[in-house]
């Protein structure tokens, strides 16, 4: 899949089946629209697309200004849009100009014009435009007037409840992760290249990989925290088990300004991976973080933790649990 940063060049465009939305989380719902684009694309010779924005636009209007809290890092979206079947992501930056042009003007400059969009699809309650004012309707009349057709993705429910992102926010800030595997239809999981760390974990006698990918909101905050059973992949020809704490380090770095890591100890792994990319796939939630008054209280902390992960992943059938690929 390529990925673009803006609209293509002149050269580079092509007819395309688009889908559009933010797609953090690329929950099911997602899923589904993502799908029914390559569906689309295939019928009719074009090919399929996705359009999102970055940064989010409910984060930069006025008035508005939200602290949402990232599921993905950008990675993992790109790689989770990816696993649908897509062939190109393009992330528009939503600036001033974007957010002030009229509906038509982004039918016609984005759609038509920048993307040469031949069929579109958007959720049911998708809004575009100056302060949201194209709706639905809108967006098939222009469609009709400037030639691209548009297909109305129905909700996805999962229980009596629509699926979407921030009902996948809320299961993640209330630590139910079964929810969440249901609202993904896999494990949640972070991506990213394993970096040198400060070998805090190799001094306790539990080495780790460290992650600086953390999906954070506006003010660093992540949408999960704490010590989670995981699986790991990337390292082995399966998944490797492991406990992994999205921490800031507070009993180590008191006083200092907040950085939120991924820290994983592999079970019974001891290969140089520095540089590597990895999955980590987050199983159970075993504790909050907290601060310990010494290192020896830490070391016994983790050292039950991993006992606790062992068990867990251990129960865990990990050729059953679904994993896009990773690159």
């Amino acid at each position: 899949m390529k990925v673009f940063r803006g609209l293509p060049q002149p050269l580079r465009k092509m007819d395309c089946a688009i889908a559009i939305g933010n797609f953090d989380g690329v929950h099911r719902g997602h899923q589904a629209l993502l799908e029914e684009v390559v569906h689309a694309a295939a019928e009719r010779g074009l090919l399929p697309c996705a359009v999102t924005f970055e940064p989010h636009p409910k984060e930069v209007i006025p008035g508005k200004g939200e602290i949402l809290p990232r599921v993905n890092n950008l990675r993992d979206k790109v790689l989770d849009i990816a696993a649908c079947g897509i062939a190109r992501v393009f992330f528009l930056n939503f600036n001033e100009r974007l957010a002030h042009m009229s509906p038509r003007q982004f039918a016609e400059e984005i759609l038509v014009e920048g993307l040469h969009a031949r069929w579109v699809t958007v959720g049911e309650d998708f809004h575009f435009g100056y302060k949201g004012a194209g709706t639905v309707k809108d967006l098939q009349a222009l469609g009709k007037e400037l030639g691209f057709e548009v297909w109305v993705s129905p909700t996805l429910f999962h229980g009596k409840e629509r699926i979407s992102s921030t009902r996948l926010r809320k299961a993640l800030a209330e630590n139910d992760m079964w929810e969440v595997t249901q609202l993904l239809g896999h494990h949640y999981h972070i991506t990213g290249r394993v970096v040198h760390g400060q070998e805090m974990g190799r001094r306790l006698g539990f080495p780790t990989i460290n992650l600086d990918c953390i999906p954070v909101d506006r003010h660093g905050e992540p949408a999960v925290r704490g010590v989670y059973a995981v699986f790991v992949h990337g390292l082995a020809p399966f998944p490797l088990g492991g406990v992994a704490t999205i921490t800031c380090r507070p009993t180590l770095t008191q006083g200092q300004p907040k950085k939120y890591l991924l820290e994983t100890h592999i079970f019974d792994y001891k290969a140089d991976c520095y540089g590597r990319i990895v999955r980590v796939e987050f199983i159970e939630k075993l504790r909050d973080d907290k601060t310990f008054k010494s290192l020896d209280e830490l070391r016994a902390a983790i050292a039950a933790d991993a006992q606790k992960a062992r068990s867990i992943v251990g129960l865990a059938q990990a050729d059953d649990l679904p994993s896009n690929p990773i690159g």
